[in-house]
């Protein structure tokens, strides 16, 4: 119990002197792979004393010391480590875990995004919060005019419809605004876009009865076997008749950081071969 209160009181002095000094890089423990991803991309990947597990870009980030998990982490080792900060996801650090730190006396840091436009936003605020506002501010930049280019080349073409299978047992796919922002800017319609839940759970007949032009099946770590369906057996889908069935690394468009556009720059290909095929095709007049 010593022990552990000698801990708290460091703790709580690195803490309170977050921002007395400038002038020093902070030590941070990040509890989030997309925001171990944003603070490489701004330079500061060497503040991050501790992160999770799956936090694994770029390589250097495999040299990290791991403290946990999304759901779960090593307070003790946290304490150990005597951050200045802790960067979370609002969206994925539970609640308890949260209160808990905060009851510990750390300063917790948002990097939660639910738009494509936070993400410059949450590189502005990394870049103040280490000292690299100048490398963020770039990253920002860059960020934002690919987007603009990509959805001023994609965003206006015919419409091709796409069903993006998140788990195939039981078969799940996205309502989210941020994946559905992201098929809108590709100029592709998600055939469950409408739906309530941001990852609905549907049927087999609901995926024929939407006709979808193109299957994208993201492989990703933890996700289950996602040749669980075998969507050849359903020659009716236009996906399958046109062989437009396709993996993409998961990893690229479920993190929520600045590599996300080149997930997005791979799904706008994938929707732009499925539409000049559909376009190529002779149509059939009506009698």
């Amino acid at each position: 119990m010593r022990y552990l209160t000698i801990l708290l009181a460091a703790c709580l002095t690195f803490s309170s002197s977050f921002y007395a000094n400038a002038e020093q890089q902070p030590r941070l423990v990040v509890l989030s792979p997309h925001a171990v991803e944003m603070l490489f991309a701004i330079g500061a990947g060497d503040t991050i004393v501790g992160t999770v597990d799956y936090a694994d870009y770029p390589s250097a980030a495999n040299d990290i010391q791991r403290i946990g998990r999304f759901d779960f982490i090593d307070y003790e080792a946290v304490m150990l480590l005597q951050p200045d900060a802790i960067v979370v996801n609002t969206s994925t650090t539970t609640a308890p875990m949260q209160a808990r730190l905060k009851q510990l006396g750390f300063t917790l840091i948002d990097s939660n995004v639910t738009e494509l436009k936070d993400i410059p936003l949450r590189l502005h605020e990394l870049g103040e919060l280490t000292g690299h506002v100048a490398q963020a501010k770039q990253s920002a930049d860059k960020f934002e005019q690919t987007l603009q280019d990509l959805k001023t080349s994609y965003q206006s073409l015919p419409p091709v419809n796409v069903f993006y299978q998140v788990w195939p047992m039981p078969l799940t796919t996205t309502a989210s605004s941020w994946m559905n922002e992201i098929f809108d800017g590709c100029g592709a319609n998600n055939v469950f876009a409408s739906s309530v839940s941001d990852y609905p759970q549907v049927s087999l007949e609901q995926v024929l009865s939407s006709t979808p032009e193109v299957i994208i099946k993201p492989v990703y770590h933890g996700n289950s076997n996602q040749e669980a369906i075998n969507w050849v057996e359903w020659p009716e889908i236009p996906a399958v008749a046109n062989k437009q069935i396709i993996t993409i690394q998961g990893d690229l468009i479920h993190r929520t950081g600045p590599r996300v556009l080149k997930g997005m720059l791979e799904i706008c290909e994938i929707v732009n071969q499925a539409r000049s095929q559909k376009e190529s095709q002779p149509q059939v007049m009506d009698q």
